[in-house]
């Protein structure tokens, strides 16, 4: 009797359980109206090429299989496959996955973009996880909302500190979650480890499973305020800042599912029809001078950048140019500002407010427009929502655009203060700052952001505690901007 060949597939489903290649998860990322990234990594001590196979479906049972290839990956891109799934139809659902030698990887799911916001996009708006300072648990309930269809990613996705250097001192002795490598990442082996570690992380594999994420980075993934020539956080004795942030990017584009290949490439557009445009920055590489003290007189030249001249034409550009309904800048660092007690000390200014010269150019082009513009930031660990105003007089002919700052998933803000300080200074901060509508100083968590074709809604969510391995979520308040630019709020 002849024995019976099964193919490699079908083999390869008998022991879709045995996962250890695939230890790292699955991500889609970047969508358009038409492709996606899809991305994983092959964990392995093998030295030589790997050949991985890759299946796109339109049903999670893959019946209806739509796409499949064969890509090689090997140890000069740290073993992560990374492909560009094309020829998809828009605003559609689908199912992927990757199998290595006999074993499959668990099923990931992934949404191409709408031509329009006739239906409602509901956007997870987050930046900020360190691993030493708390639970992922916030991307658990992202990835658990069946509402979410894509997150923003706006930055700090890692960070480069080494072990107890920045962190929550009690929850890294009781919790024992140590960053991998324990010293302060430098080397393109350091970036590649800590990417490694974050993406073991069940909680974050499990949003990337289920997500598409469209991500933007900011001074961790390098290291700390960083900027074109340097980083406050890179010493003499650390190497040449040039091989550093190349070695970081390298990192970053090995294992995050982004399309771009270069730092200019990260600068870009998303439109959603005449509904939404989305202009992605990039603030650290791109052209920006080193940040000065809030005292030097220096800031104020108009010949100092936050971004290059061209990244600054091209966002001049897509906002005078675009037809759509609601414009918005996806924005790593606080681009309003306000004042606060720490503002009495003289600091390094990270902020656009640092910037003034090329801050004050761009909220004339905000002013220029037909609707405000949103901004929608990152980096500041907290909750705010801001009006921004030309020349600092509040009034509706020099009213500009609104800002929403997300809060961290877990990187500290004044969560260590005790209820009474933590309220003092809330009210405090309302009180030098008639611009700010709201403040969450302690919370952790993001907000979503909901587009429809006549308002925008912003719901904040929050963690109750990032302490707790399986911490619940809290609802926040809700933030309404309606067609006729009205913004309302139930809190």
């Amino acid at each position: 009797m002849m024995p019976i060949l099964f193919p490699s597939s079908f083999l390869s489903l008998l022991n879709s359980n045995e996962n250890k290649y695939f230890i790292h998860g699955i991500a889609s990322g970047d969508p358009t109206e038409n492709a996606v990234i899809i991305w994983t990594h092959i964990n392995t001590n093998f030295n030589g090429d790997c050949k991985v196979e890759w299946q796109v479906s339109t049903d999670k049972n893959f019946n209806n299989e739509i796409k499949k290839g064969f890509v090689a990956t090997s140890k000069a891109r740290d073993y992560t496959v990374k492909i560009d799934v094309t020829d998809l139809k828009k605003n559609q659902v689908y199912y992927y996955r990757f199998i290595y030698d006999n074993a499959v990887s668990d099923i990931g799911i992934c949404k191409t973009l709408p031509d329009s916001a006739v239906k409602p996009l509901q956007i997870a708006v987050i930046s900020c996880n360190n691993y030493e300072d708390g639970y992922f648990t916030s991307f658990r309930h992202i990835a658990e909302n069946p509402e979410i269809d894509y997150v923003f990613h706006l930055g700090d996705y890692i960070y480069e500190y080494g072990t107890g250097q920045y962190c929550n001192k009690v929850f890294l002795e009781q919790s024992h979650r140590v960053n991998d490598p324990m010293h302060e990442l430098v080397s393109l082996s350091d970036y590649r480890k800590r990417y490694a570690l974050y993406r073991k992380d069940k909680e974050l594999q499990k949003a990337h499973q289920h997500k598409p994420f469209i991500c933007i980075w900011d001074d961790h993934e390098l290291a700390n305020n960083a900027y074109k020539d340097g980083a406050k956080n890179h010493q003499s004795d650390e190497g040449n800042w040039t091989d550093r942030s190349v070695a970081a990017m390298q990192a970053y584009f090995e294992w995050m599912p982004v399309r771009a290949k270069s730092a200019s490439e990260m600068i870009r557009s998303i439109k959603i029809g005449n509904d939404a445009n989305f202009v992605f920055m990039e603030e650290r590489l791109d052209g920006r001078d080193k940040q000065l003290l809030s005292n030097d007189l220096g800031k104020q030249s108009p010949d100092r950048k936050m971004i290059s001249y061209k990244q600054f034409k091209f966002l001049s550009d897509e906002l005078k140019n675009s037809n759509a309904r609601w414009n918005f800048l996806v924005n790593p660092v606080m681009f309003t500002g306000y004042k606060s007690k720490k503002e009495e000390a003289v600091k390094e200014e990270d902020w656009w407010t640092g910037y003034p010269y090329q801050r004050n150019r761009l909220i004339e082009v905000f002013q220029s427009l037909k609707n405000p513009p949103i901004i929608l930031t990152g980096d500041h660990h907290q909750s705010h929502v801001l009006e921004l105003y030309a020349k600092n007089q509040m009034s509706k002919e020099n009213f500009a655009a609104w800002e929403f700052l997300t809060p961290s998933i877990t990187s500290k803000n004044d969560d260590r203060l005790s209820e009474e300080k933590i309220i003092k200074k809330s009210e405090m901060l309302y009180k030098l700052n008639p611009h700010m509508v709201y403040n969450n100083i302690a919370a952790h968590g993001y907000f979503i952001l909901k587009v429809a074709q006549k308002e925008i809604n912003i719901d904040y969510k929050f963690n109750q505690d990032i302490l707790l391995p399986n911490g619940g979520e809290n609802n926040g308040p809700q933030f309404t901007i309606d067609n006729l630019n009205n913004l309302t709020k139930n809190v």
